[in-house]
């Protein structure tokens, strides 16, 4: 059972492949009594300053309402076939390091992008121009691929859209290189992040695989888990919050909400039962703060 949560540590914007904008995710996420937020856009920053902003000019139109917390994240894909997602709280968009790989992830997506198209020509199915334009750009990932298709009638739901076209092993299927896990968790790291694995249940391995991978992690700098996550059943999530305190790593929790109305997902909704919500984003931000000082400072 998921309830809705006066925080959400995991959002999309469009800087990304989220369908909201960051200002509008700030109204939307206001609306629903969310006083802390996290954008953590796939492989980007760019959203980063653009929520700032919001933030602040919300503020400034409604002075009689606490300001939203900003936490300043990002989402980035590592392992076999980019399915280990790592979200770092807190990292420095300035760092030459981070930068330098982002620069190169979203060149790589163009290319892919492009492949996509002409896979997807073989299977006679064709763009508007203007839509593919869209779609061989910078940042462009399999998210918006599908919402394309659907967009196009090709398929009703973005999840068809995957099984049909674009998991491993589809037709338009166009493999993209990742840097393995323990890669990314130190990058982050040393970008002055707050590392996070995110949705846990979603790389598909039993618990003791997954503990054990966790524990290595955890030697590469990681800091905590995405416990509370949709994907997360009643029982996982629980349990993933307890080996996380029985590794004394932090706990967080995020809708991953991207705005699409074909899902179930809904900003600040993730699974019941987190009651130390309050003690463990204490101790995210003290985490934050510790790594990148100045990273949790409102806008």
């Amino acid at each position: 059972m998921s309830i809705q949560y006066p925080i959400d540590l995991h959002v999309h914007s469009t800087c990304s492949d989220g369908l909201e904008t960051p200002a509008e995710l700030c109204e939307h996420a206001q609306k629903l009594g969310i006083h802390t937020l996290a954008l953590s856009d796939h492989d980007t920053l760019s959203g980063v300053a653009l929520m700032r902003d919001a933030i602040r000019e919300l503020a400034q139109r409604q002075p009689h309402r606490p300001p939203i917390r900003f936490l300043p994240s990002i989402e980035l894909s590592t392992g076999d076939g980019g399915r280990a997602h790592l979200l770092g709280f807190g990292v420095d968009p300035e760092n030459a390091a981070l930068q330098q790989c982002l620069e190169q992830i979203r060149q790589e997506r163009a290319q892919r992008g492009r492949k996509m198209l002409e896979r997807l020509r073989k299977q006679g199915i064709t763009f508007p121009r203007e839509m593919e334009e869209q779609l061989s750009a910078p940042g462009t990932g399999r998210a918006h691929m599908a919402r394309a298709l659907c967009q196009i009638g090709v398929v009703h739901t973005m999840q068809h859209a995957f099984d049909r076209y674009l998991n491993r092993g589809c037709c338009a299927y166009v493999h993209r290189s990742y840097l393995p896990i323990s890669e990314g968790v130190r990058l982050l790291t040393q970008a002055g992040g707050t590392v996070v694995l995110a949705h846990p249940c979603r790389l598909g391995l039993e618990f003791p695989a997954l503990a054990a991978l966790v524990k290595e992690l955890k030697d590469a700098g990681l800091s905590g888990l995405e416990a509370f996550h949709p994907s997360a059943s009643r029982k996982q999530a629980p349990e993933l919050a307890s080996l996380a305190r029985s590794l004394s790593l932090l706990i967080t929790g995020g809708s991953d909400y991207h705005g699409d109305p074909d899902t179930s997902v809904r900003l600040g909704r993730m699974p019941s039962g987190w009651n130390t919500l309050q003690s463990d984003l204490e101790a995210l931000l003290a985490a934050m703060e510790a790594a990148n000082p100045g990273s949790t400072a409102q806008p």
